[in-house]
């Protein structure tokens, strides 16, 4: 017999269903790169963060040293947990994005449910883009900032007199969702009248010279830069970078920090392998063939988008149920893309997110587009944006 709880979860469920936002985790096995099995179907996918190929890289590949570390770093970095695996990778992290510090976190959600709470104070003004990660946005509502939303790709208004406080820019470099950008010439000017940014660099982390970041590149300087261990690099975790004096804040005040086991020295060393490979000829190479792929679906799609390059393509249909069949019809083609719904997105944005791996041949991609304008329309949609 149902508790109350259980019964009324699973109302709410079935009210989910009925409205076409269901989810259930995709059942994935036998995976080599981009292709995989989904229940007994083998298929190509284009919906990992995986960019550059280096999740099921054997270690021998990446020149992977014979040393071992510990699998677990035992209690909390501030009572015995403070390895020194976790010491070498967050000075490594930090030279990469060009912070002063860089502070381990075992996730980017713990980041950014963290980091926020302990920086900001009440008089504090902070400005937080419409289309952040669902991370940013919890986490500024554990803090104590009244959060003033941004248009997506608005920059905060310019003061009009000088206030308390500090004027917090909160921000993703590539949006998660969409595959664009952050204004990088309002970020700039803002830095420069004094506010602060917070930029989580989630999806751009790796993927551009040496390395780095998207800031990095166009010598953008934030106060807090977010990488994550998950995407470029193949691993797991995230970091936070930023200056020596607030790295020092943050592990004394961050609740996410303070009150979980610290990192895995074991994942510390094979995140550092994976760093070698990721700055070295390896990720040069895999970076160059990552953003050939880019342009080329680019080019056949019809979505040249100029400047705004990313490795994640958001083919907007608005209809959840719609969206779910384009995805299913896909499938069965031998096409893995999720239907990505609401509220990840917002209402009538339901949509499939197709990202580019440096994995992918020429003649996958060629075959996907294809496949892509069959069935958008049967559906009767266009594929090119008008």
């Amino acid at each position: 017999m149902r508790s109350l709880i259980e019964t009324r979860v699973a109302d709410r469920l079935a009210e989910l269903d009925r409205a076409g936002l269901g989810r259930r985790s995709p059942k994935i096995r036998d995976r080599q790169g981009t292709a995989y099995r989904l229940g007994e179907r083998r298929v190509i996918g284009f919906c990992s963060n995986d960019y550059l190929g280096f999740a099921d890289e054997a270690p021998a590949n990446l020149g992977a040293p014979g040393r071992s570390a510990p699998a677990g770093s035992g209690a909390s970095r501030l009572v015995s947990g403070d390895l020194p695996e976790l010491r070498e990778l967050e000075a490594e992290l930090a030279e990469l994005v060009g912070t002063d510090s860089a502070v381990l976190f075992p996730s980017g959600f713990q980041v950014n449910t963290g980091v926020p709470a302990a920086l900001i104070e009440p008089h504090d003004r902070v400005f937080s883009d419409r289309l952040n990660h669902a991370s940013l946005i919890d986490g500024l509502r554990l803090s104590s900032a009244k959060v003033e939303i941004l248009a997506h790709r608005s920059a905060p208004p310019v003061a009009a007199t000088s206030a308390q406080g500090v004027r917090w820019w909160f921000s993703e470099s590539i949006f998660s969702m969409e595959g664009d950008m952050i204004d990088l010439a309002a970020a700039r000017s803002h830095l420069a009248r004094g506010g602060a940014l917070y930029l989580d660099e989630a999806h751009s982390f790796g993927l551009f010279e040496g390395g780095s970041t998207l800031a990095k590149r166009h010598d953008l300087r934030p106060d807090v830069v977010v990488g994550t261990l998950g995407k470029a690099v193949g691993a797991a975790g995230a970091f936070v970078g930023t200056s020596a004096l607030l790295a020092q804040w943050i592990r004394a005040r961050a609740r996410s920090f303070v009150f979980t086991t610290g990192f895995s020295p074991l994942l510390a060393a094979r995140v550092r392998v994976h760093l070698a490979a990721l700055r070295g000829p390896l990720g040069e190479a895999r970076r160059e063939q990552l953003w050939s792929n880019v342009r080329l679906l680019e080019r056949l799609l019809g979505r040249d988008r100029g400047a705004q390059l990313s490795p994640i393509f958001p083919l907007v249909i608005g209809d959840n149920a719609r969206a779910v069949a384009i995805a299913e019809d896909l499938l069965a083609r031998g096409w893995h893309i999720q239907a990505i719904r609401p509220p990840t997105v917002p209402a009538a944005s339901a949509r499939l997110r197709l990202t580019v791996s440096a994995l992918h041949k020429r003649e996958e991609i060629m075959a996907l587009a294809a496949a892509l304008g069959d069935v958008f329309r049967a559906h009767g949609l266009p594929l090119t944006p008008p």
